[in-house]
């Protein structure tokens, strides 16, 4: 399975998506429990065509019955693969010999996972890759709606709450063996699952000699072969020592195509600074009424609007209420409070966008290890891409014996780094400078990395860095004091006007600051979120 060439792939066969078609009103549905033991005309196409036993089939309860099919438009004897979920209900999926599906019920989480007891979890895109690798005598499940046309944003993300619904399971688990398919979709899908589960857990296998997924395996190569591809699985890429070959492929596509920029925020002069990429940590800093947490709120907002990339916030500083309607605000680029406050109908469609986009964790507890189990969860539940902590200073480690401050804080950096790592998605800790003494000018110095209170590791393990200055009349000032990556900015700053009407940060279309008169405009007009 390539996982690195996504928009590069060799295949010899044309991938059609498996579309879930649902049952006609028109069509003769049969409620869930009406179906029928497996008969002979199954029993022997799964043998002669996909080399899987009568036994295994009825060890995992695969039946059959007449349903209806829309592409056919008449009932059609279909095998069925019974899903029962935790909440007690079931549903079936259904497909006949030419590949049509339809289903009854609602197949909503992985298919046999109530049955996985321990050892490696096997994961495959289908459910007869799933009951392949049973016939070789390894247990494995299916995800419920195959592979993706495209990566998850916002209410989208809502597709893989059967890893959340089994979250106990894979925890059991030895490792979470991914057994996609090698073609696009199945790539995604394989990312989906990692970013939600974490690199550090998953294992990913390969099929070669031309084979395309675990029933071309068995069929073509025979059992031992199809166990073979498990032997062979190789970790998701993790922080270790790796072999040059498996950057090959990448090499050669950053060479020919060049880096990922990273997330626009749509500001050509912002961007220029800092721009949002996954598996990095970033400090935001800035004194205390600066605007730092409003810049956050901002770009938050915008990159979600933009993007889809939505948001994990642990926001301590304010209360969660509060938050939502500043994000509200935000988003319609008017205030919620005042003579033009937004309408009540235009509050109830920011707040569905704000549900859809983003996760709050409450302060209940502010250990890192409950900060980041509670973050992957929310990850795992709705693919957000970044989390956000603000303030550093709410957070508190585990056992600190014979730990100094400064270690600790080092290694409460590292586990946020890692973090971000293993679940592909941005990091971004907003954290307090110490006391800054004023100029013989009476201006206050700007702080960087080096001034966060603590330890300097908050600029040396930093991925990029980050200072909100409030220079006068309404604006603001993003400076970059680290970028390791060009890719993720560079040293420099960029001039903003502040709204504080509706909170949104504004440049002209030059990529100059906004001068008084286009400040005051903006402020009048209260809407300057240009998307």
């Amino acid at each position: 399975m390539n996982l690195n060439g996504r928009n590069k792939l060799d295949l010899d066969y044309e991938y059609k998506p498996t579309n879930v078609v649902s049952i006609s009103s028109n069509a003769s549905a049969q409620p869930e429990q009406n179906y029928e033991e497996l008969s002979e005309e199954y029993i022997d196409w799964f043998r002669e065509s996909r080399s899987i036993s009568e036994e295994t089939l009825r060890s995992s309860n695969v039946v059959c019955g007449s349903v209806w099919i829309r592409s056919k438009g008449r009932d059609e004897h279909c095998v069925g693969f019974r899903y029962i979920h935790k909440d007690g209900s079931t549903a079936i999926k259904w497909r006949d010999t030419d590949k049509n599906f339809t289903q009854t019920g609602a197949a909503k989480e992985m298919w046999g996972i109530e049955k996985f007891d321990g050892g490696d979890l096997v994961i495959c895109e289908g459910e007869i890759d799933a009951l392949s690798y049973r016939e070789a005598g390894v247990y494995a499940v299916s995800v419920p709606s195959g592979a993706p046309s495209a990566p998850s944003s916002g209410i989208s993300s809502r597709k893989y709450d059967y890893l959340l619904s089994s979250r106990d399971k894979i925890a059991s688990a030895d490792r979470v063996v991914i057994a996609c398919d090698g073609d696009g979709p199945s790539v995604i899908l394989a990312e989906e699952i990692v970013r939600r589960v974490g690199r550090g857990k998953c294992w990913v296998v390969n099929y070669e000699d031309g084979c395309k997924d675990a029933n071309d395996v068995l069929v073509t190569l025979g059992k031992e072969a199809l166990l073979n591809t498990l032997v062979r699985a190789t970790p998701w890429p993790v922080t270790g020592i790796r072999d040059a070959k498996e950057f090959r492929e990448t090499a050669i596509s950053l060479y020919e195509d060049g880096m990922d920029r990273g997330i626009s925020m749509g500001i050509p002069a912002l961007d220029k600074v800092y721009r949002v990429n996954p598996q990095t940590l970033t400090i935001l800093t800035g004194i205390p009424g600066s605007g730092k947490s409003s810049f956050l709120t901002w770009m938050s907002v915008n990159l979600a609007s933009r993007t889809g990339w939505g948001s994990v916030v642990m926001s301590a500083e304010t209360p969660t209420e509060v938050h939502v309607l500043q994000m509200a605000s935000v988003y319609l680029g008017k205030p919620f409070q005042g003579d033009y406050k937004m309408s009540k109908t235009e509050l109830e469609i920011a707040l569905d966008w704000v549900q859809n986009n983003f996760t709050f964790l409450d302060t209940s507890d502010t250990s890192i290890d409950s900060v980041l189990d509670r973050a992957a969860v929310s990850i795992m539940r709705t693919g957000a891409r970044i989390v956000q902590i603000d303030p550093y200073n709410f957070l508190t480690t585990s056992s600190t014996d014979g730990i100094d401050s400064v270690m600790q804080i080092n290694k409460l950096l590292v586990g946020l780094k890692k973090f971000a790592e293993d679940h592909d998605c941005a990091v971004i800790l907003c954290a307090h400078p110490t006391k800054m003494y004023r100029s013989p000018d009476g201006s206050v110095p700007s702080p960087s990395g080096y001034d966060v209170a603590g330890s300097s590791a908050f600029f040396n393990i930093a991925d990029a860095g980050l200072t909100v200055d409030r220079i006068d009349d309404g604006s603001s000032r993003l400076r970059c004091w680290k970028a390791r990556f060009p890719w993720i900015g560079s040293v420099g700053e960029c001039d903003m006007h502040f709204n504080h009407l509706n909170g949104n940060f504004s440049v002209d279309y030059g990529g100059g600051f906004l001068g008084k008169e286009a400040s005051q405009k903006a402020s009048e007009d209260f809407d300057d979120f240009d998307f």
